[in-house]
């Protein structure tokens, strides 16, 4: 008993200990007013998530190389995740975003690294959910973005950005799969 109140106690001070480890990924809750980025009405996380917690993977299992993309989470650990007064995006309010930045050609130009509005959206791949192995993949050539728009009980909508494709495309996916995560301000 002693041995898992120990372990309990250093999980849950490691998560309220998290120190920010650079400007590519938010990993403190502290400094997420500083990191945001403000599109029309809106105000957005300006990085991904990557905050220690199950079913939270780095690309490929490493921190080191993938730090600038942040974690890949389960649909459930995005709502999960969440911290007070922010909330996991609707793919609606995914698209009000799009529009106010001209439609999707315009948008994503201005999304991405290097762009006008500091949101730079990252292409940081996917963690499959047809594999019992660790199934990583499109690292660099795709970034899927979870929304709270919940398609069927197995399903929800995500976000996709494609190289050299200027759509920002909401398609349903396994719920199961371990996408990027950005929240929005209540």
């Amino acid at each position: 008993m002693k041995k898992f109140l120990f372990v309990s106690i250093s999980i849950i001070l490691a998560l309220l200990l998290q120190v920010k480890t650079g400007n590519t990924a938010l990993t403190d809750w502290n400094t997420l007013v500083l990191d945001t980025v403000h599109i029309g009405d809106q105000i957005w996380m300006k990085h991904n998530l990557s905050v220690p917690m199950p079913n939270g993977y780095w690309y490929e299992r490493d921190s080191v190389a993938n730090k600038k993309y942040g974690q890949l989470y389960f649909s459930s650990n995005a709502f999960a995740a969440c911290p007070r007064g922010w909330h996991l995006p609707s793919d609606e309010e995914w698209q009000k975003m799009i529009n106010y930045l001209g439609g999707d050609s315009m948008a994503l130009v201005q999304l991405l690294p290097g762009g006008r509005t500091g949101m730079n959206l990252t292409m940081a791949g996917y963690r499959s959910a047809n594999s019992p192995n660790d199934l990583f993949g499109k690292k660099e050539e795709i970034g899927f973005y979870w929304t709270s728009t919940i398609k069927e009980e197995q399903t929800a909508y995500a976000r996709t950005i494609k190289k050299d494709n200027f759509l920002l495309e909401g398609i349903a996916y396994r719920r199961a799969n371990g996408f990027s995560v950005r929240y929005i301000r209540n």
